[in-house]
């Protein structure tokens, strides 16, 4: 008999992946969201925070406390288009089923990138899709919920959580008007909470919205305990509002930190104790193996020769990219400067960190990358590695051919070069006073060639 019983509770256990066991009295409802293709912080500047690897232990710390950890996505995996945002978009598709995730939220990024993909995902990983109020062809074998219910046992009696997804149809592009059918998210969930109403202990919405539109959704539904939302805030200063007994939380963008909202689990059922937003800092370690799925990433955009396979823009007049050593025969002095600058040694830099394959990052590390002569790869053109003379001053094929032509002369650098690379995101402290005075040319004489 007592056999009989041990293999009917490992039965239970592994058949029912709809309870969460735990032992202790607390649960955590980790949550994250628009991670835009973030899959760790660039590594640009210091003190850059994010990246799964940090988020991966830190969910990891949080379960070996013997705490029910449940975490969320809110949506949108990736930025734009294009096969490297697929990969990406897997890779965290991936690392979401690796760190547990229960539920990802579908935004109008995860339907744009393209719906095949989406539906492949959808199968391949544990982690669930949900959206209470899109709906599919047929054809389309996306595997999504309205909603999903978690059990919570090992507490003095268990607990069901309720997770409902929906995406505002302000961020909806017309063209998904085929095959994909968006309704209001306020009519989808009246139904929706309506029947979860009093069956569970607590109803969480992953809101893919604004943060106004979730708000007038918390009016609406007081059933609601708990909305995850805040789409497009980017630094989430004010990341908590509350409204009644609703408590409305964002998260930010690009996965920079990790949402945690606790609750206390006893008798009476589930009671609300904190709410906090953690930054992904330096401070907190790597997770083994997401620093492993990390490389390979790296290893795929290798194997699939993304950098080779880049759409290359003609340039104007047909001029065409020489290297920066072509510059030197004449600006020595103007060379030799440059040889000493960060500029000159900006793809040593990729290289340090493995991600000298990564078209993402080599188009501020090289010159000419994504134009016609430009930079594909150190093995065909190692010449035009760094950021050389030319990624201020344009192709100088011309100009060399006709060096004592004015017409021919290479255009002024300016700030307004300078902040294609030095942006907001990869550059915070970026001023062109303080940057200048490290790059500025030194006088020279220059020798006219007859």
């Amino acid at each position: 008999m007592g056999v009989i019983f041990k293999y009917l509770l490992l039965f239970l256990i592994l058949f029912l992946p709809a309870s969460i066991y735990a032992s202790s009295g607390e649960v955590l409802i980790v949550f994250s969201g628009e991670e835009l293709g973030s899959l760790e912080p660039c590594g640009c500047f210091e003190g850059q925070i994010g990246g799964i690897s940090r988020r991966g232990a830190l969910i990891d710390s949080l379960r070996k406390q013997k705490k029910t950890v449940i975490p969320v996505s809110l949506g949108d995996l990736p930025k734009g288009f294009g096969r490297q945002q697929e990969i990406k978009t897997e890779m965290l598709c991936r690392a979401m089923d690796e760190m547990g995730y229960v539920a990802h939220n579908l935004g109008e990024k995860d339907l744009e990138i393209g719906l095949p993909l989406m539906s492949y995902l959808s199968q391949a990983y544990k982690v669930k899709f949900l959206s209470g109020n899109v709906e599919f062809a047929d054809q389309l074998p996306l595997e999504r919920n309205q909603f999903l219910v978690k059990e919570c046992s090992g507490a003095a009696r268990p607990c069901k959580i309720a997770f409902i997804g929906i995406v505002s149809k302000s961020l909806i592009s017309e063209h998904f008007s085929d095959g994909v059918n968006v309704h209001d998210p306020v009519e989808a969930l009246r139904p929706l909470v309506k029947d979860l109403r009093g069956s569970v202990d607590l109803i969480v919405l992953l809101s893919h919205a604004p943060l106004e539109e979730s708000i007038e959704i918390a009016k609406l539904f007081p059933e609601i305990a708990l909305i995850i939302t805040g789409h497009g805030i980017d630094e989430p200063e004010d990341a908590v509002t509350y409204l009644n007994n609703t408590l409305i939380v964002t998260a930010g963008t690009k996965g920079k930190h990790l949402g945690v909202v606790t609750y206390s689990m006893d008798k009476a059922g589930l009671t609300r104790k904190s709410v906090s937003l953690m930054p992904l800092g330096h401070a907190q370690k790597d997770s083994p193996g997401m620093a492993s799925l990390l490389k390979e990433y790296q290893q795929m955009l290798i194997d699939e020769d993304l950098l080779g396979k880049t759409v290359q823009e003609p340039l104007q007049d047909g001029a065409s990219y020489v290297g920066s050593a072509s510059c030197g025969i004449c600006h020595k002095a103007v060379y030799l400067h440059w040889l000493k600058t960060r500029h000159g040694a900006a793809y040593n830099t990729l290289v340090a960190m493995g991600q000298q394959f990564d078209p993402e990052c080599i188009a501020c590390h090289t010159t000419g990358y994504g134009y016609v002569s430009g930079f594909l790869s150190e093995k065909e053109n190692k010449y035009l590695i760094d950021v050389g003379c030319e990624s201020c001053h344009g192709a100088g094929s011309l100009h060399i051919a006709n060096v004592n032509d004015t017409a021919y002369k290479h255009r002024s650098a300016g700030e307004g070069r300078c902040v294609t690379c030095h942006d907001s995101e990869h550059s915070v402290k970026f001023k062109f006073d303080e940057y200048w005075e490290k790059i500025k040319h030194p006088e020279e004489i220059l020798k006219k060639l007859n």
